[in-house]
C-alpha cells in the first residue's frame, strides 16, 4: 500500500473539529489506501469517533516523539477480518440503526413497517445476547466479574422487553404500545451498549488476541452473526 503526504491537524480550517475535518477525506479513501495524520493530541478518542462514523472500517496505529502523534491508517479492505471488538461494535450499530428505523416508521404512521423491522431486530438481538452470554462472558468471569454479572442482568431485562414488544406487535392496536416499548428499549440499549463497549470489549479483545487457542471462538462469533443477518 502506498502512502501520501501527512495531514497536519494543526493546519485544519478554523472552526472545524479534527473529526469534522478528517471524516470527508476518509470517506473518499479506497479500501487499502493509507493516510498519515499528524496530531498534537493523543488520538484514541478521535479514532473512536471516526470509527463510529465509518462503521469500524479503520485500521490504525500511532507513534509519538513526545511532541505529537503520527497516525497511520487505512480503510479495511473486504478481505481483512474485523477484530472481535469491531465485529461486536458493528453489530451494535446495525441493531441501533434497525431500532431507529422501526421508531421512525411507527411515528410516520407505518406500523406494519415498524413491526417487520422489529421482527428482524428481535432475532438479531437475541442471537447477539446469546453470543455474549455463552461465548464471551466466560472470558471475563474472573478478571471482570462485576461488569460481566451486570451485563447478564441487563440481558435478562432486555429479553423481557423483547417479549413485551412481541406481544405488542401481535396485538391489534399496536402503535401506542409499540412506541412506549421501543422507546424503553432504545434507552436500555444506549446504556447497555456503552457499558459493554467500555468495560467488557477491551477485556474480551485481549483474551482472544493473547490466546491463539481462542481464535476459533472469534470465528464462531462471526459465523453466528452472519447467520443472523
Amino acid at each position: 500500500m502506498s502512502c501520501c503526504h501527512v495531514l497536519d491537524l494543526r493546519l485544519r480550517p478554523q472552526g472545524l473539529t479534527p473529526s469534522m475535518y478528517l471524516y470527508p477525506q476518509l470517506r473518499e479513501l479506497r479500501p487499502g489506501t493509507r493516510l498519515r495524520i499528524w496530531s498534537p493530541d493523543e488520538p484514541t478518542l478521535l479514532m473512536a469517533q471516526l470509527q463510529n462514523h465509518l462503521r469500524h472500517a479503520l485500521v490504525w496505529s500511532a507513534v509519538t516523539d513526545g511532541q505529537g502523534y503520527l497516525i497511520t491508517l487505512h480503510i479495511r479492505s473486504p478481505e481483512e477480518a474485523l477484530s472481535l471488538t469491531d465485529t461486536m461494535r458493528r453489530d451494535h450499530d446495525d441493531m441501533d440503526y434497525a431500532l431507529v428505523a422501526a421508531l421512525e416508521a411507527l411515528r410516520d404512521a407505518r406500523p406494519g413497517v415498524a413491526v417487520a423491522a422489529m421482527t428482524r431486530l428481535d432475532h438479531a438481538l437475541r442471537v447477539h445476547i446469546l453470543i455474549e452470554n455463552e461465548l464471551l462472558a466466560p472470558l471475563t468471569a474472573h478478571c471482570a466479574a462485576e461488569p460481566t454479572a451486570l451485563m447478564r442482568r441487563e440481558h435478562d431485562d432486555i429479553l423481557l422487553q423483547l417479549d413485551a414488544i412481541a406481544e405488542a406487535c401481535a396485538g391489534g392496536d399496536q402503535a401506542h404500545e409499540l412506541d412506549i416499548w421501543l422507546s424503553l428499549l432504545a434507552a436500555s440499549l444506549n446504556k447497555h451498549e456503552f457499558r459493554e463497549e467500555t468495560l467488557l470489549f477491551p477485556a474480551w479483545e485481549r483474551a482472544v488476541r493473547d490466546d491463539a487457542g481462542r481464535q476459533p471462538l472469534l470465528a464462531e462469533v462471526r459465523r453466528r452473526l452472519a447467520a443472523a443477518s
